[in-house]
């Protein structure tokens, strides 16, 4: 029973932090709000689909990104949340293939959070597509063969809200073509997951 009003207490606090985070979500989520973020994790080439006996690369995946408010708050249901524009820059390094690289752009993206006040946590669905020049054809000329590539991403994700900033585990699906540019072309697959960070 001694416990009882240390339980109280610490039941308090939360429901006080729950009720500003309540009080600051319209205004946190508007239309138009755009902050910094990033994600870096590991990922790994998949024979998808199966049959092509694709190469195996383990990569380090660090993608800067720039996120915009393009909705504000939509919906009132399970559904309700808001549309971000995504744009990424960044790097992947096949680690255990000797280093080679791969500079990626993806101006063309959007993330869906699904958005609640009576929680600090969000699941998001990302997809969108970009380009990228490296070295990765030099050890998967079967499935890319050439240095500019296109990229296709589709992932999805938990966004964890602190008092500012957020941070957020995902998963990616990561798709690497050249799109038909040179033949062979069969593309690289991989499963992406990744830790983030928005400030």
């Amino acid at each position: 029973m001694r416990f009882l009003p240390a339980a109280i207490a610490a039941f308090g606090l939360l429901l006080m932090t729950q009720m500003a985070f309540a009080d600051t979500f319209s205004s946190r989520f508007k239309k138009g709000q755009s902050d910094f973020g990033g994600q870096v994790g590991w990922g790994y080439t998949v024979d998808i689909p199966p049959g092509r006996d694709r190469v195996n690369i383990g990569y380090l995946f660090v993608f800067p990104n720039w996120q915009y408010n393009l909705t504000g708050l939509i919906g009132n249901s399970w559904y309700r949340g808001a549309w971000f524009y995504h744009g990424e820059i960044g790097f992947a390094n096949a680690v255990d293939r000797g280093g080679e690289w791969l500079l990626g752009w993806s101006p063309l993206m959007a993330q869906y959070k699904f958005l609640n006040p009576r929680r600090r946590w969000a699941p998001t669905a990302l997809a969108g597509a970009g380009f990228s020049y490296g070295t990765w054809d030099s050890i998967a000329e079967r499935e890319i063969a050439t240095e500019f590539e296109f990229l296709l991403h589709l992932g999805a994700g938990l966004e964890f809200y602190q008092k500012t900033g957020a941070w957020s585990l995902n998963y990616r699906f990561f798709h690497v073509s050249n799109s038909g540019i040179k033949f062979p072309n069969i593309g690289l697959n991989a499963h992406t997951f990744l830790l983030g960070m928005r400030f």
